[in-house]
């Protein structure tokens, strides 16, 4: 069964997921461990700014899931508002978090790729096998269709959205323009993806170079050092500050210099809080500074655009959710029913030789006698069977059901079957 744990922005603060983020070389040593946990089969680990999520394949959900969450708490040194869920409950999650319904930012196009990445590693190390492969594919797929059969790609409300609004507002448009962003951070980096997508050439400028130059890169721009800000400044129309603190470059007397030999408009964006552009900036000629407050009106504005959107996604994500349960189900009570009719047709088989040996060993009478057992055995069965079906897609009592009639018949080894908590 299908078990996640782990922790979200919508449960947790920042401060809760810092205990829980793990670099690269945590998360190789973090599937070995897990993966040996009571009762995990295989595991996967996805683990973003927003969340640490563990996805897992387990014989026993309730230990599973009861291993998992001592195993990050024990990590976090502390009780957290970790949630648990089991089956279908579980593969909702994954969908939703894959379609972005789950993102800080409804619609954004990197955490399909963050899973993918997370379930390729786990599946490189070892720790993640054929099953977690066909849980992905069927989230990969019903992510797909959000995507394409609804406007969540385009109704992305994000800072870079507001920011390319605002910029089409005072420029006439984004395509073509220079972007300055200042800082290497996630809310730098969500504008630059943002603006780059919508045709502006983006430049990158951080106090470590490095970081800036992997982000330029990223978004197919240019990037440097915070020293090439006055210069760069020459060229700009927009400028995203997402640094906690402006350079001089960007103070009233500096920029008032700069229009003053440009005369062109300059769109001054400030993601910090508290503020790092001087408010007096903004009051100087041609100079458009916006703050997170103005931004937060123009994506509030941008809501009723994506609620029709969220509605279409949920429909689409209820759908498939539904599906891959049902396939699940089918899955699970397969063998058990398969199972079932060959034992129970080799009995009757059995019970048929030995009457057609008492008679005499007539194969006429034997083939007829085989025939009407079967009959027998089919209908009987027919019952039983649509009812395990239909029990094991509803799961909890459902498994327990399966679980009892493996244990009636004694098909196969006995297998445990707990109770999921969904």
């Amino acid at each position: 069964m299908l078990v996640a744990v782990g922790l979200s922005r919508t449960l947790a603060t920042v401060q809760d997921r810092e205990l829980l983020a793990l670099s690269e070389e945590e998360l190789s040593t973090a599937l070995s461990g897990w993966s040996a946990l009571d009762g995990v089969e295989e595991i996967a680990v996805i683990s973003t700014c927003y969340r640490v999520e563990v996805y897992a394949v387990a014989r026993w959900a309730g230990a599973a899931g009861a291993a998992l969450r001592s195993a990050l708490s024990a990590r976090a040194g502390r009780e957290l508002p970790l949630f648990e869920l089991h089956g279908q409950d579980a593969f909702r999650h994954l969908v939703r978090v894959t379609s972005s319904l789950e993102s800080a930012i409804l619609g954004e196009p990197q955490i399909q790729g963050q899973v993918k990445a997370a379930f390729a590693r786990a599946a490189a190390s070892g720790s993640a096998g054929k099953e977690l492969a066909g849980v992905l594919a069927r989230a990969l797929a019903a992510a797909k269709k959000v995507r394409t059969e609804t406007a969540i790609g385009r109704a992305g409300v994000s800072w870079g959205h507001a920011a390319a609004c605002l910029t089409v507002k005072v420029l006439g448009g984004v395509t073509g323009r220079d972007v300055l962003v200042l800082g290497a951070g996630e809310m730098a980096r969500l504008s630059a993806q943002h603006l780059a997508a919508q045709g502006a050439r983006i430049t990158v400028l951080n106090r470590t170079v490095e970081r800036a130059l992997a982000l330029a890169h990223e978004v197919g721009g240019r990037g440097g050092g915070l020293e090439m800000l006055e210069t760069e400044l020459l060229a700009a129309d927009v400028v995203v500050s997402a640094a906690p603190s402006a350079p001089p470059a960007l103070r009233p007397e500096a920029v008032a210099r700069l229009q003053a030999r440009r005369r062109r408009p300059l769109v001054l964006v400030d993601l910090a809080v508290p503020r790092a552009i001087p408010a007096a900036t903004g009051e100087q000629e041609g100079v458009y500074l916006c703050d997170v407050d103005d931004l937060d009106r123009i994506m509030r504005a941008a809501q009723a655009e994506r609620a029709a959107a969220v509605i279409d996604a949920e429909r689409i994500v209820a759908a498939e959710v539904e599906r891959w349960a049902r396939s699940e189900a089918e899955r699970r009570a397969a063998p058990v029913i398969q199972e079932l009719r060959t034992r129970a047709d080799a009995i009757a088989r059995e019970e048929v030789a030995r009457t057609v040996r008492r008679l005499g060993g007539d194969a006429e009478l034997q083939t007829r006698l085989d025939a009407l057992a079967g009959a027998i055995v089919g209908k009987l069965l027919h019952v039983p069977s649509t009812r395990l079906e239909e029990a094991v897609h509803h799961g909890g009592e459902g498994d327990a059901l399966l679980g009892a009639a493996v244990d009636m018949f004694e098909l196969g080894p006995p297998a445990r079957q707990d109770g999921a908590n969904h």
